[in-house]
């Protein structure tokens, strides 16, 4: 059975953004996360910048949407990157080591054509539920 979980600042910014989507999906022992953009967790806007900064606002809003719904990034077994551009991976990857450490999650990364809003990456995970 599937469990909407709603993440009160990240739902609203995800919903201004027009997509129909949930940030979180409980089902069983599984949490699904939407594609998380870079979005201030406090303010709700979004995070503008280099990939570095985008990166690093998309994953803390992925941490707070995840504990919000009894998880962590130590949890996550597999997330998806898209970039705007390949090019932009170094950055990425930068940022990724810093909440992940040494233990990653399998990951796959792809690049997708730009789309009309001011990010360059979105972020969604695979976790286990608590």
């Amino acid at each position: 059975m599937r469990h909407v979980i709603e993440v009160p600042v990240i739902s609203e910014a995800i919903r201004r953004l027009g997509a129909p989507t949930s940030a979180i999906v409980r089902m069983g022992d599984l949490l699904f996360t939407c594609g998380m953009p870079p979005i201030d967790t406090v303010t709700g806007e979004i995070v503008t910048g280099s990939i570095e900064v985008q990166t690093r606002a998309s994953l803390n809003a992925l941490k707070v949407a995840l504990e919000h719904a009894g998880s962590s990034l130590a949890d996550v077994a597999k997330a998806t990157v898209y970039v705007t551009d390949p090019a932009l991976m170094g950055g990425v990857n930068a940022v990724y080591r810093e909440f992940f450490g040494d233990e990653w999650p399998a990951r796959t990364s792809a690049a997708i054509k730009p789309w009309t809003l001011p990010f360059d990456i979105e972020i969604e995970c695979v976790a286990a539920a608590r």
